[in-house]
Formats: C-alpha cells, structure tokens, sequence
C-alpha cells in the first residue's frame, strides 16, 4: 500500500530560532521564506532552482531568507532546517558561505555529520530532543571549519559508501575493494573505528533506503524488495529489531501538517507561495 500523500513530511517541530523536518513526494511552486534554509538529501539528490536560473542537482544546499526557488524531492528525502537569520549560528553559516551569493551548493551530503542509525532514528522516533541534537550537530559543524575527526579515513570512506549507494551495490567485497583493504581487514577495522559491525551498519542503511522510498510514494512491499529485504515481513522484522517500530507504524504516525512547538517561543516562520509571479498563499 502506498501512501499517497503529496508531499509525504514528517512532523515538523518548531523550537526557539530552528525549525526542521524530513520531506519528500512533491514538487513545490515557486515560493520564499523569511529563514535560512538549509537543505540536506538523506539518499541521493534532489533538484532546485531559483527564479530564471536552470534546474540543478544538489546533495545539500544553504538558501537565504526570502530568495524565491523550487524544489523537487526527485524521488527522494530532504531534511530541510530552518534557521532565524539573526541568529549567532546562522550569522556566522551566512559570512562563510553566503556573503557573494543568494544560494550555496555545500560539496557534502549528511553523513559528513551523521551516520546511517542516527538518521533513520531522528526520522522514526516521535521525540523531538533527537533531531535537535542531530540539527544541532549538523550547524556546529557548517558554523567552524569542517573536518573529520575519525580515527581512520578509510572508514570515513567507507561510511560515505555505505550511506550514499543502493544497498545492493554495498558488499563487504565492494566497500573493501573501495578503502583499499581486505575484507576481513575491513571488519575489524570498522568494529574498532565505530564501535559496531560492519554487517549491523549495512543493515541500518538497508533500512534507512527502504523507510525512504516509502516516503518517496513506494509501497512497504516495493521498497523492502528494492532495499534488498526478502519481503515485507522481513524488513518489518529488521526494522522492528533495529529501531523498535515497525515501517506500518512509522506511516500511521507521519500525520500531515502534523505541528509541535518544542519551546516557549518558537521561531517566527512564514513561508510565501507565488503562481507566475504572483504571491497566492503566505
């Protein structure tokens, strides 16, 4: 069963100058915000282009308040993040990357900041302090000088080749091949690195793919069999095992316009939607 939900989001939760969910399914009209806007895609890419420019592919992208532009989820899941302008965090995103233009295509994509599990736990889990962290890494780091802290590149790379393929192209023999290494090298070099097992990462990725193509209008049968699952019961049994909900319950739970303020004062947000160059809808 497919969803049918156009666009597919998950809850939006509102806190004191950021505000953040996931989305997909949709192809927005031209429209502006009156935040930053970031936009970072959890599986491949998505499109986007501003008023009289082409369209273009992006794997993550920083916006300024109030710059028209569309977007196309392009069958796949953004995490878009919200920021007060005037904020600190946002002053010091918008000096580095923003001084000369409107838009900035960021040359990386989410998993510089976040791994597999963490990501699909922030989408899956009603509990609004796990995505604030996640977001919260996610600025730290844009705001200062980025760098990999790991202890081993090769298993930075093969992080970003886990999380960034099709899980069917991700073998053990695939990633070793990649990092330089031999397969029994790479296990025990991943365990040390990470802390878990090569196979458990493999798994959550398997999952976070599958949980993303249902949001992009698949249903939980087609995207099980994508992912690489025996079937829909097995990925239900996976996921369940891995992150405590099943993929029937993540749907039931994603209800849209669905709105939680998470602070006092939440940010000030207001999105204009314009038709041929006319505002319709603020």
């Amino acid at each position: 069963m497919k969803h049918g939900k156009s666009p597919f989001t998950s809850t939006f939760y509102m806190w004191n100058g950021v505000a953040a969910f996931f989305y997909s399914s949709h192809l927005t009209s031209f429209h502006s915000h009156n935040t930053m806007q970031l936009v970072l895609d959890t599986q491949k890419d998505f499109r986007f282009k501003t008023k009289g420019s082409r369209w273009r592919a992006c794997k993550s992208l920083i916006i300024k308040e109030n710059v028209l532009h569309q977007l196309d989820t392009n069958e796949s899941v953004q995490l878009i993040i919200y920021l007060d302008a005037e904020t600190r965090i946002a002053q010091s995103i918008k000096s580095k990357y923003l001084a000369e233009n409107e838009v900035h295509a960021l040359d990386l994509n989410i998993f510089h900041f976040v791994n597999s599990a963490e990501l699909q736990q922030a989408l899956i889990t009603p509990e609004p302090s796990i995505l604030e962290n996640l977001i919260n890494r996610i600025l730290e780091s844009l705001s200062l000088e980025i760098g990999n802290v790991a202890a081993d590149q090769r298993i930075v790379t093969a992080e970003q080749f886990i999380s960034t393929m099709h899980p069917e192209d991700t073998t053990i023999k695939s990633i070793a091949d990649k990092v330089c290494l031999s397969e029994s090298r790479l296990r025990s070099l991943f365990k040390q690195v990470t802390g878990v097992s090569l196979y458990r990462y493999m798994l959550w990725n398997k999952i976070r793919y599958a949980t993303n193509q249902i949001m992009a209008g698949y249903s939980v049968n087609e995207a099980a069999i994508d992912a690489g699952f025996t079937d829909s019961s097995h990925f239900h049994k996976m996921m369940v095992q891995m992150f405590g909900i099943s993929p029937s319950k993540f749907l039931k739970d994603n209800i849209p316009d669905n709105l939680v303020m998470c602070d006092e004062s939440p940010l000030h947000f207001e999105t204009r939607v314009y038709n041929k160059g006319q505002r319709i809808k603020t």
